[in-house]
């Protein structure tokens, strides 16, 4: 079954090797992280993690997803 848990905080860590890895960690206190990212797909993953709230994580098929916004919504305004 798959378990939802909430995103609290998040690093990014990029080695001397090319290798980028993304640690995500939960309100639960757990953790989980993506690993062997290209570039776009890090600035993508960083980006939602940056300047989306709440951000939610799905356990099992492993989805990284936002809360509902409305459409043209600018943040800050």
């Amino acid at each position: 079954m798959a378990t939802k848990k909430e995103v609290k905080q998040y690093a990014v860590l990029h080695y001397r090797t090319g290798l980028t890895r993304i640690n995500i960690y939960f309100t639960d206190g757990s953790w989980d992280y993506y690993i062997n990212l290209d570039p776009a797909r890090a600035m993508l993953l960083v980006d939602i993690l940056r300047n989306e709230k709440p951000v939610f994580w799905t356990e099992g098929p492993d989805i990284l997803w936002t809360g509902r916004e409305p459409v043209g919504e600018e943040e800050g305004i």
